[in-house]
């Protein structure tokens, strides 16, 4: 075990026994002294293999009960518990489910598991649970944006290797993307520039933005606001720049013109080899595997600006959090602190073929063609507060949708969004 491993343990192993000298009060009949409930997303199936491999289902000091919600349903159900006086000990939300959430959580205070000690622990992107009151998650979960690529189409065109830069894209278009003698596109670069058939415009508008330079939303003081129209600095927007590069792809009048709103969805078009680079995360290599098994394709970093000073994807991420209506707070610490050892959290990563949230895990480099470039990824990670995730979704589309649709200029759009989150914000 290395001495960073040591470290950690002597943190959490910390409140292990703080939490054992609680449960020896609440001792009672039986051999089982505490339970605690955790809802969540992850299927029972995965959730329960990884209780059992871990020895939970042994461990006569602690029961865990998982209940999978849906992801539709998880939020609402919880709320709902709440006010009738039930519910889960331990949720598991994802960062655009958290802030709207908060109230409705126990902060760890910084008193207890210090910041430092959580963000030399886990990536950077778990760093959106971790607020001026205290830490309201632990990571257990990360899922990383990553560009999957057609290595026929790439090879076809004479493109040794995938995009590293975004301003790459503009000479491969020309080679990658193929019209038919109708004008019609049948072979396209890359899935950009809508919304109704690109099922991650959203996530991949917060990964131009972040990577153009905006957080998108931000505290300031102890408020959250909109950071849409801010310049940073810089002689232009930088919200108001990744949304005209985004929407380029779906302009007919560009010589790189790539992609229309007639087309299928963009996960389809590429399992049906006629996309050359797909936008995706990392747990949707098994769905393209199995919807197009002699599908010649392989995975690669997202495309980063040659500005940016460091590479940035976006992800998503999800902790767990001791809900406000937990009866037995101290068990559904200690549940969380051993869910998070090491060799549990490598274990579930594995279970969830996800790359790990801690960092120790993170430098043990798998060998595989695939799972190095998702470790990288998670270590690259960023995300952002997302005040309703439901509320900004339509944000990001009716952005998307108006400039594609030239009926309003690019500042006045960015504008436009920006009054509508702070507004969202402070519903």
């Amino acid at each position: 075990m290395s001495k960073f491993q040591l470290i950690l343990l002597t943190v959490f192993g910390f409140f292990i026994i703080v939490a054992v000298m609680v449960f020896a009060i609440y001792r009672g009949a039986g051999s089982v002294q505490a339970t605690v409930t955790v809802w969540g997303s992850i299927a029972n199936n995965d959730f329960d293999t990884f209780l059992n491999n871990a020895g939970f289902s042994q461990d006569k000091t602690l029961t865990i009960s998982y209940v999978e919600k849906s992801v539709e349903s998880l939020e609402a159900d919880f709320t709902e518990a709440l006010a009738a006086g039930s519910g889960p000990d331990i949720i598991i939300l994802s960062q655009d489910k958290f802030w709207k959430n908060k109230n409705k959580l126990i902060a760890i205070p910084y008193s207890s598991l210090g910041e430092k000690d959580f963000k030399d622990t886990f990536v950077q992107a778990g760093e959106v649970f971790l607020t001026a009151e205290g830490i309201y998650a632990l990571p257990i979960s990360i899922d990383p944006m990553v560009l999957y690529y057609n290595r026929d189409l790439l090879s076809t065109a004479g493109i040794a290797k995938p995009l590293s830069f975004w301003d790459e894209i503009y000479k491969q278009t020309l080679n990658l993307s193929k019209r038919d003698a109708a004008g019609n596109l049948i072979k396209s670069a890359v899935a950009m520039g809508e919304t109704k058939n690109i099922d991650h415009f959203k996530d991949i508008l917060s990964l131009l933005f972040l990577q153009a330079g905006t957080p998108i939303t931000a505290i300031v003081g102890s408020e959250l606001r909109s950071t849409l129209t801010d310049n940073f600095n810089l002689p232009i927007n930088p919200a108001g720049s990744a949304l005209d590069f985004y929407a380029e792809f779906a302009n007919p009048t560009k010589t790189y013109h790539s992609w229309n709103r007639t087309m299928p969805e963009a996960q389809t078009r590429f399992t049906s080899g006629d996309l050359a680079y797909y936008l995706g995360f990392a747990s949707e290599v098994t769905a393209l595997r199995g919807k197009s098994p002699t599908l010649n394709f392989s995975v690669a970093s997202v495309p980063q600006s040659r500005v940016a000073g460091r590479a940035i994807t976006f992800a998503h991420i999800e902790g767990m959090a001791i809900s406000r209506g937990s009866k037995n707070p101290t068990a559904a610490f200690l549940a969380v602190s051993k869910i998070i050892l090491p060799e549990n959290a490598s274990l579930l990563s594995q279970i969830l073929g996800l790359p790990p949230v801690r960092r120790d895990l993170l430098g043990v480099r798998p060998t595989d063609s695939i799972f190095p470039v998702f470790y990288d990824a998670a270590l690259q990670s960023k995300v952002w507060l997302d005040p309703d995730d439901e509320g900004t979704d339509q944000i990001f589309r009716d952005m998307i949708d108006t400039i594609t649709s030239g009926r309003a200029r690019t500042s006045e759009i960015v504008n436009k969004a920006s009054e509508k989150l702070d507004n969202l914000i402070n519903k």
